[in-house]
Formats: structure tokens, sequence, C-alpha cells
């Protein structure tokens, strides 16, 4: 399993957003479309989409979990931005889970050692490259933060849980890309 959390403190969760403004309507909500668009469209050529998963942390507390849409896939960021509002509102496709939750609690689930594998991504991290500690019989899972990184409370959790800083070098990247980049690595070391 190899596993994206995306972190929005500022999005809308009450997905009061308008389609025709992600990013200021829907306060950057349009990352997250991209985000999606990268998991399960355009990012993956030889990783299994069911071995895939996007949790989004919105707002404060509500927790959005995206598996493989499989015939669903919405198309561009308005297509995604849809699913996105309706789930929000209560009514998710059979692909997205609703629930609430925090970051810590993410953290917690996802950073068992025998278990689970969390990375957070940090331009200051050890390169990705150079990881050779990924297990294919764990999941894996990255941490991004928004347009802006992190909080200063989940910097706090990264510290206190002891969480591992990975990078994919010394420039900024649309977290999208970010999610193509690393299913590549994926997909190069597990073929």
């Amino acid at each position: 399993m190899l596993r994206f959390v995306q972190l929005l403190p500022q999005a809308a969760p009450e997905g009061e957003f308008l389609l025709k403004d992600l990013p200021g309507s829907g306060k950057r909500i349009d990352v997250l479309c991209r985000d999606l668009a990268a998991c399960f469209d355009w990012g993956p050529i030889s990783w299994s989409k069911s071995n895939l998963e996007l949790i989004a942390v919105i707002g404060e507390s509500i927790i959005l979990t995206f598996r493989d849409p499989q015939n669903q896939i919405p198309k561009g960021e308005v297509g995604w931005a849809s699913v996105i509002r309706d789930s929000l509102r209560g009514d998710p496709p059979a692909f997205v889970e609703v629930s609430e939750g925090y970051v810590e609690d993410i953290i917690k689930e996802l950073n068992q050692p025998k278990v689970s594998k969390l990375w957070v991504l940090d331009e200051e991290g050890v390169y990705l490259s150079e990881i050779d500690s990924y297990q294919k019989t764990t999941q894996n899972s990255f941490m991004l933060g928004d347009h802006k990184g992190f909080d200063s409370q989940t910097k706090k959790f990264i510290s206190q849980f002891d969480i591992q800083k990975v990078s994919l070098g010394k420039k900024s990247y649309l977290s999208s890309h970010c999610l193509a980049t690393i299913i590549s690595e994926f997909e190069r070391k597990f073929r």
C-alpha cells in the first residue's frame, strides 16, 4: 500500500466553495483536486491503483479517505472538486470515506513501524532515492503540507513522533508532482 496524507487546514470543511473558484472560495481545495488526479489518474503507470490511497485532512477535524475510483475517475479539477464537495456535504461516492479525526490521530495510526511507515515530505530531509528502508510488506505513507507547508502544531507532532523527513530535492514542487514522483519511485523499486 502506498498512501498519501494531504493536510489542508484552511480548506472549507462544509464543502461551501464555488467550482469556478477553487483556489479562492475553496481555500486551495484545488491542491487536493490535482493530488487526486495525480494519484488515481495520470501518476501511476504500473503501480496498481487498488494499492493507492489518499487521505485529506480538511480544516481541523474532517478526514476524507479516497480509494481507487476504478471506472468512476472524475475528469479534471472540477470533476474532483464535485466529488469532494458532495463528500463534505454527506453524499460521498463509494470510493470516498468521510470521518472525523485530527492530524495527531492520523500520525499515530500510520506511524507504527511493524505495520506502517510514515514519512513527511520536507526539502531538508533525506533524498527519496537514497532511502532503502521501504517495505513491500508494510504500508508506506507520505504526509504533505498545504501550499504554505506545515503549521506549528503539525511540526510539533512531526518532532514528537520522530517522523523521518524525506526530500525530493531542494526545490519546491506542486504536491501533485510530489505524489507522481513518489509513485514513480515505488514503481521503479518494486517492479
